[in-house]
């Protein structure tokens, strides 16, 4: 078996051709998936919504009695939108015809409810069980667009006196 060395099958270093790399096919995947991963990056954007937990002491406590003061609130139910200040019924919008509730006419009213409250930076959207959390959102929504800076979102008891 003279002929089976592995050296004299392959060429010297000296004698071998160079060879040109095609990085073609290479640059066409990335001209093609570059733009699709930058114009994809446009629907992955993140919605924060600023709100917080109303608190029972602190700033809205009264000095002289020790009783919280009340805020504004919005109270969503299944039947109404009501703007509230503690179990007070201030304004009571009735849904529309087609089911819906009268987030447009709660942004005028609560522009014109904001000057005569004690805290017109602060409101808190109480919501009932079985609301959809689109209202919740749009309820908060409508507050900040008639000036409050401060939302607190809460969930509102059934049985309360009222709107049952």
């Amino acid at each position: 078996m003279p002929g089976l060395s592995l050296y004299k099958m392959t060429r010297p270093p000296s004698e071998m051709a160079e060879v040109d790399v095609d990085i073609t096919p290479v640059m066409n995947v990335f001209i093609i998936l570059i733009p699709f991963l930058v114009s994809m990056a446009v629907f992955a954007q993140v919605a924060i919504i600023d709100f917080s937990v109303p608190s029972d002491a602190g700033q809205s406590s009264a000095q002289s009695s020790g009783k919280p003061k009340l805020k504004l609130a919005v109270l969503l139910t299944e039947s109404f939108l009501g703007v509230v200040e503690g179990e007070n019924l201030l304004d009571s919008l009735p849904l529309l015809d087609n089911g819906q509730y009268a987030f447009d006419s709660l942004r005028h009213v609560l522009a014109q409810r904001r000057p005569e409250s004690e805290f017109p930076d602060e409101i808190v959207v109480a919501v009932r069980d079985g609301i959809a959390f689109k209202h919740a959102v749009r309820a908060m929504d409508v507050s900040r667009e008639s000036g409050f800076a401060k939302i607190g979102i809460s969930g509102a008891a059934p049985d309360q006196s009222i709107g049952k």
